[in-house]
């Protein structure tokens, strides 16, 4: 599939791991967290059971650090006993700060290839997760003044795709969806009547994880300067 790039007019991009780093932290802090199980649970069973959780937890704490951190301490307090149980927890809450206040790194090209968008496109940002973090990373990116709009959500689907298009007034097909997740960023938009492009990454988290189709209704790209190709 090649962009129909004549007709956008808007580019709208995923934060996490499309404008940054995001998940490699994640990863970083899970082996941590399972440390704390491994005389209890190997590995392989204690990150099937922080998934099991994080799952059945997603419609009451929803996406994000604070999200992940809960649902850490539930599995440790789910595994463990007594005191053992009361120091994991307390290691786990030192994580999710850990977590919180790590770094932001714009992955290679970003900030350049934004900019050099910005005098043809309105740029926006549609990205998922808790609302203190998000705006905390967008604020220390240094990206936020090259941003229109900027959307937080608990959750992308289809529906939420087309109320944010129908509140900007934008007709669907003028707007490019840009992400890493094939699931969240790129197929529900798309279906909202967008215009995709997907950017792979090697690390995503197991739950945006899906198959691709066999008649893909989007571009795949290999990094985000990968636009600058595409659009100018």
């Amino acid at each position: 599939m090649s962009l129909n790039a004549k007709k956008i007019t808007h580019v709208c991009l995923d934060a996490d791991d499309t404008l940054w780093e995001n998940e490699p932290n994640f990863r970083r802090t899970e082996r941590e967290f399972y440390a704390l199980l491994k005389h209890k649970l190997t590995e392989r069973e204690a990150e099937d059971k922080l998934f099991q959780t994080e799952m059945a937890n997603l419609d009451t704490f929803g996406y994000g650090v604070k999200s992940f951190t809960l649902s850490m301490i539930e599995t440790a307090l789910n595994t463990l006993d007594g005191e053992e149980a009361a120091r994991a927890a307390r290691k786990i809450l030192d994580l999710g700060k850990n977590l919180l206040q790590t770094p932001v790194i714009l992955l290679p090209g970003v900030k350049e290839t934004l900019e050099k968008l910005t005098p043809k496109y309105h740029l926006a940002v549609i990205t998922k997760g808790d609302l203190l973090a998000q705006e905390r990373k967008l604020e220390d990116s240094g990206l936020l003044p090259l941003f229109g709009r900027v959307e937080i959500v608990s959750k992308k689907d289809t529906s939420v795709y087309r109320s944010i298009f129908r509140a900007w007034n934008v007709n669907p097909e003028n707007i490019l969806m840009v992400g890493n997740s094939l699931k969240s960023d790129v197929l529900p938009a798309v279906a909202a009547g967008a215009q995709g492009a997907w950017i792979p990454c090697e690390d995503n988290w197991k739950h945006e994880q899906t198959e691709e189709p066999e008649n893909p209704s989007y571009v795949k790209l290999n990094a985000l300067t990968d636009l600058l190709t595409v659009l100018l």
